[in-house]
Formats: structure tokens, C-alpha cells, sequence
């Protein structure tokens, strides 16, 4: 026998005026103005962005290890891989593969960085070019016509010299060696830092035009051990939750509690695709769950977990006292809907207007 359906008749219900839009548009003005209002009284909440004119002036020795690697090929940009290069000579270091399968190769290396010449020797060339230094010049020609074996052994020897380097009144002091024209390279790259002017340099070579909004050239100088350093500091690293983490208040981006909790755990906390593996397991389990109502199994669940009629108990309640639903077409659905023991309405509360066919609640 076929079964019934109900015809969900609207003007037969209790109507009440409401546009959508003009609500819409007051509270966005509202929420608007408050936030303008809190921000030009308060000021930013978070901290300010950090910049390597801070590093350089707080902690010069990791401007200087950072400039050697990026001119070396040990930095972890400059052997990175996709986007950013094909990694030092051919060789990158962070791509991230699942039995093959690498999106991350797919777009090539849309923004082309390499680091010995982004992050050394352009702003450097600026430098001399802008304070007519001779002798920085002469250095970078030094530098540049050495063969790849000479420029590997100078950075070499200055990459080891600095572990045991020393700061002194700013400057980075290092052991006597053999660094060529090393040495001048990185103190000039440090004292560029230090003026805030790296910086420019990095972003001009991001930007084409007059206005810069791509600053990506300098937040890759910057990753590594000093961005690593800091988020360290404030609890952000990915093992520490970082990513649903908030620096001043709570609860942060709690929405993004499944997605870090998966770094927490092995293998995703100790694979170099641990990145690929987490975006793979969430993606996943979204579609799962928008494609649940057509799960076999899971598009049960609302029956078997009938929280819905809890959640809706007080609303039908209230239409009953009004007697607003004494004609809906819908009422005998009501009345099988909210039956049995798991109806969510409790002895003796069931509506009047809630009858079966036969006339029995």
C-alpha cells in the first residue's frame, strides 16, 4: 500500500513578516561600525608584524646564519621545492608525495624564488649601487666569478665559523678564516637589515608596479628558525595545536580543532607528508558528512539519535497552547512523530492537537 505524503501547504501556518535583507544589511552596519570604532581607539589585538629590522637589532647572529644558508643552498627555502624552485641545483627537499600522487608539483613554480640571488646578491648590488661602495661591489664580482666549488667552500667555512661566533655591540664577531668575500657580504647584509631596508629590497623584487602588496619575499627570509622561534614562544607551533590557537584570547578557531588534533597523532606528526595526509583525512570526511543523507546507514541516524524532536519539543508545545495547530495539514505526522518512547515529549505533555487517524494520541 502506498504510503502517504503531506503537502506542506505554508499559508496554512501562522505567518509573521521578516525581511531577511534589511536585517541583513543593519546588523552588518552595526557589527561595522563597532569594529571600525574598537579598532581606531585600540589598535590591532594582536602583536605587530614582526620584521628583520627587529631580528637584526635583537639577535643579528640568526640574520647572518639565515643569509649564509640562503646563499649556501642549506636554507630551507632555498632547497624548498614547488612553488617557490626546483630546490638548491635541482634537488628539493619539501615535496610532499602519497604513493606518488604530489598536487603540490602540479602548478610548477609559480613564484620562482631563488635565494641566493633574491635574498643576497640583488639587495646587496642595490646597496652598493645606492652608497656607491666599492668594495661591496667588488666583493659580489668576486663572489659571482668564483667557480661553485670555491663559493661553497667559502660559505662552508663561514656557516661553521658562526657557531662559535660571538656579538659584540651589534656586530657578529667571528674566528679568523678563510671566507673570501663572505664575510663582507653577510656583515653588509646584517647592517642592511638593520636599517629596515632589507625589507624594501626583498618586496621590490615582488612587485612590479608602484604599490606592494605581495610582501611574500620577505616572510621567506624570515621563515625558518626565526619564525619558528616565535611561534614557539606563544604556544603556535603544530605541536602545540597551534593552528586553532588564539595569542590573546580565547577560544580562538575552535572549528579547526579535528584538523590540528590530526598533528598530534602519528603518522600525520611524524611523516614529511604529514601535511598532505591531514588535508587528504579532512577532505574525506567532509564529503562524508555532506553526503551522509545518501549513506546507507548514516542517513538513519537522525531517526536513531532523535535529538530534533528535543531540540523542537518547546516550539510545538507553544503552537498548542495558541491552538495555532488544530488545523495543519501536517498534524497527524506530528502525532507519529512525537510518539514512542524516544518522541522527546514526556508523559502526559503530549499537544491535543497531535492525533493519529483514529483519533488516539
Amino acid at each position: 500500500m502506498k504510503k502517504d505524503r503531506f503537502t506542506r501547504d505554508t499559508l496554512r501556518f501562522p505567518q509573521r513578516d521578516f525581511d531577511m535583507v534589511k536585517e541583513g544589511v543593519i546588523s552588518l552596519g552595526i557589527i561595522g561600525v563597532l569594529i571600525v570604532g574598537a579598532s581606531a581607539i585600540f589598535g590591532a589585538p594582536y602583536r605587530p608584524a614582526v620584521t628583520n629590522q627587529q631580528i637584526a637589532l635583537g639577535s643579528p647572529l640568526i640574520i647572518e646564519q639565515t643569509a649564509i644558508g640562503d646563499l649556501s643552498g642549506t636554507g630551507s627555502i632555498a632547497s624548498y621545492g614547488p612553488p617557490y624552485n626546483h630546490g638548491w641545483h635541482g634537488q628539493a627537499q619539501s615535496i610532499q608525495s602519497i604513493m606518488g600522487f604530489s598536487p603540490q608539483t602540479w602548478w610548477g613554480t609559480p613564484y620562482h624564488w631563488n635565494t641566493a640571488q633574491n635574498d643576497i646578491m640583488a639587495p646587496l648590488q642595490m646597496l652598493a649601487t645606492a652608497s656607491s661602495n666599492n668594495k661591496l661591489s667588488q666583493a659580489l664580482q668576486q663572489y659571482q666569478n668564483a667557480s661553485y666549488a670555491q663559493q661553497q667552500k667559502w660559505d662552508t667555512n663561514y656557516s661553521n665559523a658562526l657557531n662559535k661566533a660571538t656579538v659584540s655591540k651589534g656586530a657578529v664577531v667571528t674566528p679568523f678564516g678563510n671566507y673570501g668575500p663572505v664575510a663582507l657580504m653577510m656583515n653588509s647584509e646584517l647592517q642592511l637589515a638593520k636599517s629596515g631596508l632589507l625589507s624594501g629590497a626583498l618586496d621590490r623584487q615582488t612587485n612590479g608596479g608602484v604599490y606592494r602588496y605581495d610582501v611574500s619575499g620577505d616572510l621567506l627570509f624570515l621563515q625558518g628558525t626565526t619564525l619558528h622561534n616565535i611561534a614557539t614562544s606563544i604556544n603556535m607551533q603544530g605541536n602545540q595545536w597551534g593552528i586553532n590557537h588564539d595569542e590573546t584570547a580565547l577560544p580562538g578557531p575552535w572549528w579547526l580543532t579535528p584538523y590540528t588534533f590530526l598533528y598530534q597523532i602519528p603518522p600525520y606528526s611524524t611523516s614529511a607528508s604529514g601535511d598532505e595526509m591531514a588535508a587528504y583525512t579532512i577532505g574525506i570526511l567532509f564529503t562524508l558528512l555532506v553526503l551522509v543523507p545518501w549513506v546507507p546507514g548514516l542517513n538513519k541516524l537522525p531517526k536513531v539519535l532523535p535529538v530534533h524532536r528535543l531540540i523542537w519539543r518547546d516550539w510545538y508545545r507553544g503552537l498548542s497552547k495558541q491552538n495555532a495547530c488544530a488545523n495543519c495539514p501536517l498534524r497527524d505526522s506530528c502525532s507519529q512523530e512525537f510518539r514512542g518512547k524516544k518522541g522527546g515529549v514526556l508523559a502526559g505533555e503530549l499537544p491535543n492537537c497531535y492525533q493519529s487517524r483514529n483519533g488516539n494520541a
